[in-house]
């Protein structure tokens, strides 16, 4: 049992890591090698960044703060989180607008 487990944590970001590798110019079936690659260094990026993000912020929570002031020494990353955050921002108010309307009529 546990290592189904282990083989389906393996593989839990491996659709969306070959789709964002051929929208990237690889193949449309890369080698599972390079796949497996690319997961392992996410994880261990994401693992370092929430550890990081749990011992300087509040108690056993991460915000969006703390995240953001982890990367700021990145300017590209850092931009694109903000960008992401205006975007979604903007999507939250347009639903919410979409859905006024909708009990409103």
């Amino acid at each position: 049992m546990e290592e189904n487990y282990e083989e389906e944590k393996k593989q839990s970001l491996g659709k969306e890591i070959k789709a964002m590798m051929y929208g990237f110019g690889d193949d449309p079936c890369p080698y599972t090698q390079s796949v497996v690659l690319i997961e392992e260094i996410i994880i261990n990026y994401l693992s370092e960044i929430s550890t990081k993000a749990i011992q300087m912020g509040k108690r056993g929570r991460i915000t969006v703060e703390d995240i953001l002031h982890l990367i700021k020494h990145d300017q590209k990353k850092y931009n694109r989180a903000k960008e992401l955050l205006m975007s979604n921002d903007e999507i939250k108010k347009a639903r919410k607008g979409f859905e006024e309307d909708k009990f409103s009529s």
